[in-house]
């Protein structure tokens, strides 16, 4: 016979079902032994951008938790992509912070660990929004080792016509592993003229970081603290990109250096009618030439629940 696994999906990046980045958290029981291979499989079937695998702790011997106000809440994370695993990515992280803090959790505590391979993020909940903030783990980069021109980058998007569309591009690295190319673009009708492409480009990294994901970041600033961004990577376009937007709050945060604390907020998948709101707080050291802290926060909302054969 068998065996089944439980699983639930998520809307992450709104209290809004149908929009957000979907997501299925997969959950595994104690001392149950699955393959990395069965893992990547399973993460295939789902075929969204990520899947979680959690696993349970001892007195979790089902969705319900058991656990007491005064019992610290961790838990163990892996995130598969459909051909990979990652080391960290903020909306599966969201995602299953929010799932535990609602579902796992009968003391109603506000705080959690989750460990993953990328290091043990701390988790807030507040019950109130709705809201998880998660204190990322972070080795911020900024590659200098190779611009990029303009006529690269329409080469990438045809739909980009004129080089005064583009305002700045830079290569940056929220942690290593994961690898953006953000460029900001002048206008919403330029953003609106970004299309997912073939012409996926191999972004040039700096010696050392020459590995993991890569991706292309667009964003149009719309306020003082607010963006609206596009993430492409090849074919694929990400309707709520927690890493990318770290990364990207990371980098203006250090470019402008006014502020010891700022918080960015981000709105993505507008175009894909998936829209999602995304806030980013960094806090730099006092002397502003470094990131001593970078929080991600959002909703999500409940969509599925089934199990599956393993």
């Amino acid at each position: 016979m068998s065996e089944t696994l439980q699983f639930v999906t998520l809307d992450v990046f709104t209290d809004t079902p149908y929009q957000g980045n979907p997501l299925a958290i997969v959950l595994v029981p104690p001392k149950h032994e699955i393959s990395d291979a069965k893992f990547q499989t399973i993460a295939r079937e789902f075929n969204l951008s990520e899947t979680v695998f959690m696993y349970l702790n001892e007195d979790e011997p089902g969705e319900q938790g058991a656990h007491h106000a005064s019992k610290e809440l961790v838990w163990r994370i892996r995130i598969f992509m459909t051909d990979r695993e990652l080391p960290f990515a903020g909306h599966p992280t969201i995602g299953t912070a929010v799932y535990a803090l609602t579902q796992l959790n009968n003391g109603n505590a506000t705080k959690a660990r989750l460990h993953c391979p990328a290091g043990t993020i701390e988790v807030e909940f507040d019950a109130a929004s709705q809201t998880a903030k998660i204190s990322i783990p972070h080795n911020v980069h900024l590659h200098t080792s190779t611009k990029y021109t303009a006529a690269e980058i329409r080469k990438m998007q045809p739909g980009l016509i004129d080089d005064a569309q583009l305002k700045a591009f830079d290569v940056f690295s929220p942690v290593a592993g994961m690898n953006f190319l953000n460029v900001e673009l002048s206008s919403l009708e330029a953003l609106a003229a970004i299309a997912p492409t073939p012409l996926k480009p191999t972004l040039r990294l700096d010696d050392g970081w020459d590995h993991g994901f890569g991706a292309t970041l667009f964003y149009v600033k719309t306020g003082d603290d607010q963006v609206r961004t596009r993430m492409i990577a090849g074919t694929l376009e990400d309707p709520a990109t927690g890493a990318a937007s770290c990364g990207l709050g990371a980098m203006l945060a250090l470019k402008d250096g006014s502020n010891e604390t700022t918080t960015l907020r981000i709105t993505q998948g507008v175009e894909m009618g998936r829209s999602s709101n995304i806030g980013v707080t960094t806090t730099l050291s006092e002397d502003r030439e470094n990131v001593q802290k970078v929080e991600l926060f959002g909703t999500a909302v409940e969509l599925m629940k089934g199990s599956l054969r393993v």
